[in-house]
Parts: structure tokens; C-alpha cells; sequence
């Protein structure tokens, strides 16, 4: 479990195989219209893959983590993973 002090000073990451996922993931959180599910397209950090697409989606609250996945797990798009990046 990690720290609530520590989620705040870190990205929430959720990466996906394609570029075409990862847009259908966007649209499903903000198709919601819960503000605890504000998201944004970014560049994926290079040190998480060379396996997956080069754009990621971040989460702007990182400690909704568990109710965007289950968003996203009702609209059959769960990510590749989920990472705390600096």
C-alpha cells in the first residue's frame, strides 16, 4: 500500500497496446463525467516499455486509481498497467 502523501507527488499512468485503445479508454472516463476521473492523453515515460503505444493516459487524481480501473474494466478496457511516476 502506498503512502496517501506520496500518491499526491506522483503520476498515475495507465498505459495500453495501441493508440486506439488508450483514446476509447480517454473517451469512456470522460464520458462519465465524474471530476474524480479527469484524465489527459501524455507521452509515455520511456523507462516504463518499448512494448507498449508511446502515448499513455494519466490520471489527474492518483488516488482514484481504483475507481478509474473499475471504470475502465466495465467498458472492456483495461490498461496494459498502472504506474506511479515521478
Amino acid at each position: 500500500m502506498v503512502r496517501p502523501e506520496i500518491i499526491t507527488l506522483m503520476r498515475l499512468i495507465f498505459t495500453f497496446p495501441t493508440l486506439h485503445k488508450l483514446l476509447a479508454a480517454e473517451k469512456a472516463l470522460r464520458s462519465s463525467e465524474d471530476e474524480r476521473l479527469r484524465c489527459r492523453p501524455t507521452p509515455t515515460p520511456p523507462a516504463l516499455s518499448a512494448d507498449i503505444c508511446g502515448m499513455s493516459l494519466e490520471l489527474m487524481q492518483a488516488d482514484y486509481r481504483d475507481l478509474a480501473l473499475s471504470s475502465l474494466e466495465k467498458a472492456k478496457l483495461s490498461p496494459l498497467g498502472s504506474h506511479l511516476v515521478p
